[in-house]
């Protein structure tokens, strides 16, 4: 347990230390630049994006910074380090008391996802509960399996566990395991998935694919990940996605904004596996 504790504070430190360089950035001004951070899982979007707003509209530049989570954007846009926060949940309570403002713009399946050159294709829910309890240790070529792990409070972590119960206890007993791979945001989780033999991990089709990640999608229980099937709730799995503003966004932000839901950003975004609500 020690062990355990230890790890996640190393990683929570990794995401704090990224939150704060973030909130000690200067303000900017209206016509300098629109800083966007948040949730990894949403950057390279916002990357492509702002390359293709950025060619209608070469000024403002479009800044996104690496990723400080949802809790770290949520902190630095009242300080005005950023203009636009990315979200994977809505605003609680008291953060919308605080005159912060969200808007979900778009969703995406949340998938494990395995190296391109694994051959397995589909997972079952028992499956994915022996991977992490360490019952089912190798791929059917041989390879050994290789979770890797994010921190409890992750919001990937909790929605996989919301699947099942027998999921939610086998995490439980992955924590405790010794020699895991961890991970602190989304990309470095992406990065071990790619680089670690054997690996399986959680992200989303829109990493994968705004990214150009050299991964692969699982289908769970034989039902692909496809935009029809989350849409339907066939597949069970779907991360939301927030823009996250202050009370009075500016006139550049919301320029932005409107591109990402004119008929090109939605293009975009649809191409990068994204349904838009």
């Amino acid at each position: 347990m020690y062990l355990m504790l230890a790890r996640t504070r190393r990683l929570r430190g990794v995401v704090f230390v990224a939150s704060m360089a973030v909130l000690c950035l200067p303000l900017a001004t209206d016509a300098a630049e629109i800083r966007i951070a948040g949730t990894g899982n949403a950057l390279g979007t916002m990357r492509l994006l702002g390359a293709a707003f950025a060619k209608l509209h070469p000024e403002p530049q479009v800044v996104v910074l690496d990723s400080i989570g949802t809790s770290g954007a949520i902190r630095a846009l009242p300080k005005g380090s950023i203009e636009i926060g990315l979200s994977s949940r809505p605003l609680t309570e008291e953060e919308a008391r605080s005159g912060l403002s969200s808007v979900e713009y778009a969703r995406s399946p949340t998938v494990f996802a395995v190296q391109n050159r694994n051959q397995v294709a589909s997972i079952t829910l028992a499956q994915i509960a022996d991977i992490y309890s360490g019952k089912l240790a190798s791929w059917p070529d041989g390879t050994k399996v290789r979770p890797v792990m994010r921190q409890p409070g992750d919001d990937n972590t909790r929605q996989i566990k919301r699947l099942s119960a027998e999921i939610e206890q086998a995490l439980a007993v992955a924590e405790k395991r010794e020699g895991l791979t961890y991970a602190a945001t989304d990309q470095e989780a992406a990065d071990r998935m790619e680089s670690v033999q054997g690996s399986i991990g959680v992200t989303t089709v829109a990493l994968i694919r705004s990214e150009n990640r050299k991964l692969r999608p699982l289908a769970i229980d034989g039902i692909e990940p496809t935009p029809e099937n989350a849409r339907s709730g066939r597949y069970p799995l779907m991360k939301s996605f927030y823009f996250v503003l202050p009370k009075e966004p500016t006139p550049t932000t919301q320029k932005f904004l409107g591109f990402v839901h004119s008929p090109q950003g939605r293009k975009i975004l649809e191409q990068n596996g994204h349904i838009i609500p």
